[in-house]
């Protein structure tokens, strides 16, 4: 052992996978064959859960061990823990046998002692930080971090996972509840991983948390195309058009993915929007063919072609668009703005009536303006 740090508060903390509550943590820096690496320890004190981090580098020459110990301390300090060397090296051996003996952080079942008077109650969220340090369980030294799931764990994991699905689009603040329950009864569900980065992308906006939750249900789960597809819509976004393309292309790949025509559609779109239109328009041309259904598809075939310059193409789409989703205002404004372009009234007309029918209030104020417009 190289170094050994004990922090001297327990901060409340909310980490995946875990029980929120008071934590204990420790740096350990150790030496081995193949060079030197630098752990965090994260003791979850009430609930006897644990989880360890390591740096990217993994194993460091010993030019380079200070550095990663820093950036260790930094890390931990982030989070609101307050450190304290513990020279183990320089102890008698009785002190460094009592440690080993003692300490969470060497034993198989680690126990659950009090929290410490006057501990901080600062709340931090690890997915929040963004250092350098990803998850690790070191399994051989720490065999406490390492948690078997039961079934009945996964059983209960999944009657929330469950209740997460059926609540996320009439109250996602509850959905979200549901699945950070499942993954503390089973950190293994990609699928609730998977929930969890849909709700904070597209809900809450909370870019960073969702690509976290993307990557770590990859993570479990490779071959997982609707998260690699929704890693791509969320790259897309970020208008970072290659890593979409790529996480799109990935996902069609797989040959049991059962809607590929999504993330072919989205992949046309990509293209587009990074400067090419003809392979674009090939995508998305290509997913529509899969599913005549594909209403995104044929609003983005007509927004394609109506930025191009080519009314008449746009309105065939955006009239296959308002076909596919009937219900949909959207498809009978775009339908009824491109008529009007093109001198057809009393169509124009006709859509905009269908849009005030069938809209959300904002658009069905819009299409009574336009309609109106257009006069008498």
């Amino acid at each position: 052992m190289v170094g050994l740090h004990q922090s001297l508060n327990q901060p409340h903390l909310a980490v995946p996978g875990r029980h929120a509550g008071p934590s204990q943590a420790y740096i350990l820096g150790l030496r081995g064959p193949q060079g030197f690496a630098v752990f965090v320890y994260l003791y979850m004190v009430e609930s006897g859960q644990c989880a360890v981090y390591v740096s990217e580098h993994r194993v460091v020459k010993p030019d380079a061990y200070e550095q990663e110990e820093s950036e260790a301390q930094a890390f931990v300090e982030s989070m609101g823990f307050m450190m304290d060397n513990l020279n183990f090296r320089a102890r008698p051996a009785a002190e460094q046998e009592e440690l080993l003996r003692t300490l969470p952080v060497f034993q198989r079942e680690p126990p659950k002692p009090e929290v410490l008077s006057g501990a901080s109650a600062s709340k931090s969220t690890l997915s929040a930080i963004g250092k350098l340090l990803a998850s690790f369980c070191l399994a051989l030294m720490v065999s406490g971090c390492v948690h078997s799931v039961s079934d009945k764990e996964r059983e209960e994991a999944g009657i929330h996972y469950d209740l997460g699905v059926q609540s996320q689009e009439q109250d996602p603040q509850q959905a979200l509840k549901e699945f950070d329950r499942a993954l503390e009864l089973n950190p293994e569900m990609a699928e609730a991983w998977h929930a969890r980065g849909v709700l904070l992308h597209v809900v809450f906006g909370r870019a960073d948390e969702a690509l976290e939750a993307y990557r770590k249900a990859l993570e479990l789960r490779p071959k997982f195309s609707e998260a690699q597809t929704n890693l791509g819509n969320l790259y897309l976004d970020q208008k970072r058009y290659d890593e979409a393309i790529a996480a799109y292309q990935s996902a069609l790949n797989d040959m049991m993915y059962r809607t590929p025509f999504i993330a072919q559609g989205n992949l046309g779109w990509a293209l587009y929007k990074k400067g090419d239109a003809v392979k674009g328009i090939e995508q998305l041309k290509a997913s529509v063919t899969q599913n005549p259904k594909f209403c995104l598809g044929f609003r983005n075939l007509g927004i394609i072609h109506d930025e191009l310059g080519q009314t008449e193409e746009s309105l065939k789409y955006f009239e296959k668009f308002r076909g596919a989703c009937p219900e949909v205002g959207e498809a009978y404004q775009r339908q009824g703005v491109l008529q009007a372009k093109l001198g057809k009234i009393p169509e124009a007309k006709a859509s905009f009536e269908q849009c005030m029918l069938k809209g959300p209030d904002a658009l069905r104020e819009d299409c009574s303006r336009l309609k109106e417009q257009l006069g008498q």
